[in-house]
Parts: structure tokens; C-alpha cells; sequence
């Protein structure tokens, strides 16, 4: 984690009178652990954060990304009035962001609209991830959701190859390693897709749409 000088993009000009600080973070990294207290507050400029919810048997799925732009509501609901984070956050791709103290974004909601406006849309954008992902879980089948998952992935990479292996998948998924594997069986059978060792190429995207 490399610390560099500060830039404050329009998006975020409600934190151009409050001291900040820049981080470099590196895929892989844990920019906070599942019952760890809240340092501080984090606003992506690039890169991608999964937020994820670990579980001791090892079985993890994930909640929602942060990419530019965004911020994460659990560092936020930590510093206002919960004291631990409820989830952890991993650095998917590596990212650049800046980072506010917990008493100055306090004191930054207490008198800037901009500010609180950006943290409530945010909430509200959050809460919809969450509700369609409880949705997903609760009445999708598991093919349909991993068709899905491909899917968004190849989108969000702008390519027809998911670089995941089959235990990211299901992390991504929230099911076990062996379900991914068997079902991606079936959609190679199918001609759906190309199984490659730590990679998965989508050739029939119509076919796996009709999963979705």
C-alpha cells in the first residue's frame, strides 16, 4: 500500500475543505476485515473493491463492488454508529483512493448537503444491490445465477473471457466449488462456454442469456 499526494475529482467536491489522504492498494489486499473497528473513509478514483461476507466453513459471497466514483456504507455506517465493519473488503483490481478521517467525514455530514446527499443516494443504491442479491439467492436456480455472474463478469472486463478460477466463482456465487464445476460441465456440454484452467471463454452468449 503506497501513500501519494491527493487529487480531488468533481465527483467528489464535498471533500475539498476537509483533510485527505491518497493510497495506492494493490489487488489482493484488505482494505478492512468482518469485526475490525472503522479507521477510515474510503472514495474510489479507480480500481475495483469487492465487499464480501467471509464464513468460517470457507463458503463466502459477495455483496456488492465499489468502483470509481463510489464509497463503501459499511465503513460509513462503522464511523457514524456502528463500531465494527459487518463484512470485509478485498481489492479486486488494483485500486487508487482517498481516504477521510472518521471525525472529519462526521463533521463533513454535519454541515454539507452535498455531502449527505451523496451518502444517502449511496445508501439507497446499496440497499437495492443487497435486496437483489437476497432476491437472487432466495428464487433463482444456481445455473441461472452462475449464467449471470458470466455474464456480468465478461461485460465489466469488455471480453469474452471470465478470468476467474471455479472457487472464485463460487465465492462470487455463494455456493460451493463443486457446484460451479458440475454446472460449468453442463454448459460446456452445451456449447455455452470454453473451460480453461483458471478461466471460463463464453461462446454462445445467447444461449447463456436463455439461463438468466
Amino acid at each position: 500500500m503506497e501513500t501519494v499526494s491527493p487529487t480531488i475529482p468533481h465527483v467528489f467536491d464535498f471533500l475539498k475543505d476537509v483533510p485527505t489522504e491518497s493510497q495506492t492498494l494493490e489487488k489482493g489486499t484488505y482494505v478492512f476485515r468482518e469485526n475490525e473497528g472503522c479507521g477510515r473513509i474510503g472514495f474510489v478514483l479507480s480500481g475495483s473493491i469487492r465487499v464480501v461476507k467471509e464464513h468460517t466453513s470457507g463458503k463466502n459471497i459477495t455483496l456488492y463492488r465499489i468502483g470509481p466514483g463510489d464509497s463503501c456504507i459499511l465503513s460509513m455506517s462503522c464511523a457514524l454508529s456502528n463500531p465494527i465493519h459487518q463484512a470485509s473488503a478485498i481489492v479486486e483490481e488494483d485500486a487508487e483512493v482517498i481516504t477521510v478521517g472518521t471525525g472529519d467525514f462526521r463533521s463533513l455530514l454535519d454541515r454539507s448537503n452535498e455531502a449527505r446527499e451523496y451518502v444517502f443516494g449511496l445508501f439507497a443504491t446499496r440497499l437495492t444491490d443487497v435486496m437483489i442479491l437476497v432476491e437472487e439467492i432466495v428464487f433463482h436456480r444456481m445455473d441461472e445465477r452462475l449464467a449471470a455472474a458470466l455474464i456480468d463478469n465478461a461485460a465489466r472486463h469488455h471480453t469474452d473471457t471470465v478470468v476467474a478460477t471455479h472457487e472464485q466463482l463460487a465465492e462470487e456465487t455463494g455456493t460451493a466449488r463443486e457446484v460451479v464445476t458440475r454446472i460449468l460441465r453442463d454448459f460446456s456440454a452445451r456449447g455455452w462456454v470454453e473451460i480453461h484452467r483458471g478461466s471460463v471463454k463464453i461462446l454462445d452468449k445467447k444461449g447463456l442469456l436463455s439461463k438468466c
